[in-house]
């Protein structure tokens, strides 16, 4: 599994001529999933499926090949309250929005096996099956993510700054490493559900579907 991650800043301007409040509204959170959509590849040998597999990675067969890549994308929004003094700002955070999820994602099939065959099936299902792994454990984590995020960006106090940008780079740096143990807890699901689908018996289950390969 490929993970991209991407980092977006924004910010808004409020000219109230005030220090940082000690109290400030709460940080809204918006979490987004995006499901896997399945796009089929059958005109690939095994040879090239078993090309593109990952080494010692968890479910892999030249047979069929399900590509997945999630990624995890990040941006945030501030409020910047300018003070009497016009060299310092005061930097809120606003709002933080995570996205996360697969969107297109190729899975191959062996073109030995005409599609309606036997084996073309059961690898069509097997494959299929980890499409469904990533859409479930996705949608499943999505109210946690967005609880344990919520809970982390409440701790971040505002902070009075003479280089608003950096100072928000620095935040966003705070929040990156704050979702790094969510990232992981999500990749453990889903590996552990793969393993599961891809163990001996799940695979063997799988080859004795059809009497010839």
């Amino acid at each position: 599994m490929v993970l991209c991650l991407l980092v977006l800043l924004g910010a808004e301007n409020s000219y109230a001529i005030a220090p940082c409040p000690d109290s400030i509204p709460q940080v809204r959170v918006t979490v987004r999933f995006e499901k896997a959509r399945p796009e089929y590849e059958t005109q690939l040998s095994r040879g090239a499926i078993g090309a593109m597999m990952p080494k010692q990675q968890v479910g892999v067969h030249s047979v069929g090949l399900t590509k997945s890549v999630l990624y995890w994308n990040v941006s945030t929004r501030f409020t910047a309250i300018s003070r009497s003094d016009i060299q310092e700002i005061c930097i809120v955070l606003s709002h933080v929005t995570l996205e996360y999820g697969f969107g297109a994602t190729p899975v191959f099939i062996d073109r030995r096996y005409r599609s309606g065959s036997c084996p073309f099936k059961a690898i069509f299902d097997h494959e299929n099956g980890h499409v469904s792994i990533l859409n479930q454990k996705g949608k499943e984590m999505h109210d946690w993510i967005k609880k344990e995020l919520s809970a982390r960006v409440a701790t971040i106090p505002p902070t009075l700054s003479r280089t608003p940008t950096l100072t928000q780079k620095k935040i966003l740096g705070q929040i990156q490493r704050q979702t790094k143990p969510l990232l992981a807890t999500l990749k453990s699901r889903l590996e552990s559900a793969h393993a599961q689908l891809d163990s001996p018996q799940s695979l063997e289950n799988t080859q004795k579907r059809c009497p010839r390969w």
